[in-house]
């Protein structure tokens, strides 16, 4: 472990070299603030010269008005595991990597988008296979720009395991090309330092507007962390705590609401923290030993942050959070044999993702058409509704869940680092604004966007009577939730959304 004394005159002399790189790209960059960032699109999938229509790009669409569906979108690329996705205040796509090469909106590689990570471990064809090895953020106060924390393995360690020797940053304008984005700047280092493949993460500031970004050391039981601010990088700053990381490729989760950090490796079980976002600093280490054997695994809080989940090939384990300790797992799902059209396509449990709709996805490790779907996870055991390969993505598709930190996340309120004057809450006002329902008028089936919270709310169908015809309770940080009325009289409808003393309404028509 390294001295404060160590710490500190590093820090300095990486704020310097990273404030320079940062001041020439944002030279390039337009300075509006107060853009909405959103995360209604997946994507996966890779072609086929053949022809086959098991093959091809397809594309996850969590907004109404239909329900989580899956549609076919074609394009060149190859995704898999180290797959990452930006959607802008539109919630359309404007850029996503493989880890190789950043694409734009029209499918086709960015303006300077190629040659990401130099390294000989990753291809010009397949990209990356680290999973959580690339993360885009939005550059803090700029509403044009965006980063793309980035790593790949860079050599063998011990002659066996892989490892980064650094860590990476490339900064995306979306006016670029004509509206189209570019890079401005690509593959600046962040730091140089033996670390884990994988295993990124990263979490809004307390004051609301900058960055923790968070790597782990190899061989060690250092995490390194690092803040984006609207002038580049501080840090490095290391800590040690918890297990000592060997190698692997290990998956590492916040919590929705930003206070708690899950880490998780095949040969290193689960280690869950508690996190400041002010100071920066983890605490309350708890650990549970993971014995089962498996190669691999993902790690997913609910969305109101009571439980851990933790995906390993053949099991789903559920690990609760009574008062914020680490209780004894509960197995929410076994294998169940399931296969794809092919007898090699096991229908295994890999990496996990919180989805808008406050569903847990989870994908199969496999390169299948499926993903298996906890519908309530933030219910105990197998009240959380596990239902394996529930989602049809209609291509094969190999792990391409993105790592998708809260963008929605805000300050928090009161503490020395809630300075800035941004507020966490939606206003009144704009709640009522930002409450739509698509289609309207339906047939009985339709959609409802509202902003995300931080705490449950709850949904309450009223007909013109005051009748309730449907309720149903509302995910932390969801921002979307189908409605199915079908076998309602037609008539107008009260749709009634309330999170604590917040409450607002809008109405709906159903047609016969």
């Amino acid at each position: 472990m390294r001295d404060l004394m160590h710490i500190s005159s590093f820090r300095c002399r990486s704020i310097a070299v990273f404030a320079g790189l940062c001041a020439t790209a944002l030279i390039l960059i337009s300075a509006s603030c107060g853009a909405q960032v959103f995360d209604m699109r997946w994507i996966g999938g890779y072609p086929d010269p053949s022809g086959d229509p098991h093959y091809g790009g397809n594309k996850t669409i969590f907004s109404p008005p239909q329900e989580t569906t899956t549609i076919l979108e074609p394009r060149d690329m190859r995704l898999s595991t180290g797959i990452a996705v930006m959607t802008d205040e539109n919630d359309s796509i404007f850029a996503y990597t493989n880890g190789y090469t950043l694409a734009n909106m029209a499918n086709q590689p960015m303006l300077n988008g190629t040659g990401l990570n130099p390294t000989t471990y990753v291809g010009t064809t397949y990209g990356s296979y680290s999973a959580n090895a690339q993360i885009f953020l939005p550059w803090p106060s700029e509403q044009d720009s965006f980063a793309l924390i980035h790593m790949s393995p860079d050599t063998v360690n011990a002659g066996t395991i892989l490892h980064s020797a650094r860590l990476y940053f490339s900064v995306i304008a979306k006016y670029l090309d004509n509206g189209m984005a570019g890079v401005v700047s690509k593959n600046n280092v962040i730091i140089e330092e033996p670390l884990l493949v994988g295993g990124l993460s990263a979490v809004r500031h307390a004051n609301g507007r900058d960055w923790w970004i968070f790597t782990h050391g190899i061989d060690s039981d250092e995490f390194i962390s690092f803040i984006l601010t609207p002038y580049g990088f501080e840090g490095p700053f290391f800590q040690a705590i918890g297990t000592t990381q060997v190698g692997g490729v290990p998956r590492a989760s916040f919590s929705p609401s930003g206070d708690k950090l899950a880490y998780t490796g095949y040969d290193t079980g689960l280690d869950v923290f508690d996190f400041d976002r002010c100071t920066g600093i983890l605490s309350n280490w708890q650990h549970a030993d993971i014995t089962d054997g498996s190669f691999t695994r993902s790690v997913q809080f609910s969305p109101d942050g009571s439980l851990v989940y933790v995906s390993s090939v053949n099991w789903v384990y559920q690990y609760p959070l009574p008062s914020g300790i680490l209780g004894d797992p509960e197995t929410v799902a076994t294998y169940d044999g399931f296969y794809d059209e092919y007898p090699i396509l096991q229908t295994f449990f890999a990496n996990m993702g919180l989805a808008p709709d406050g569903r847990i996805y989870i994908s199969t490790g496999n390169g299948t058409r499926y993903m298996h779907v906890i519908h309530e996870p933030d219910n105990a055991g197998v009240a959380c509704g596990l239902i394996q390969h529930d989602h049809f993505r209609q291509t094969y598709t190999f792990n391409s869940i993105p790592y998708r930190p809260n963008y929605l996340l805000g300050p928090v309120d009161g503490t020395v680092c809630d300075s800035l004057g941004i507020t966490a809450n939606v206003s009144e006002a704009r709640l009522q604004d930002r409450v739509r329902v698509q289609p309207n008028p339906s047939n009985g089936v339709f959609g409802i966007n509202y902003p995300a919270h931080a705490q449950p709310g709850l949904l309450e169908v009223l007909d013109a009577t005051g009748r309730f015809v449907y309720q149903h309770r509302l995910s932390a940080w969801s921002t979307v939730h189908q409605v199915d009325l079908t076998g309602q009289p037609a008539g107008m409808y009260h749709c009634r959304l309330s999170w604590g003393t917040r409450s607002t309404s809008v109405r709906v028509i159903l047609q016969p």
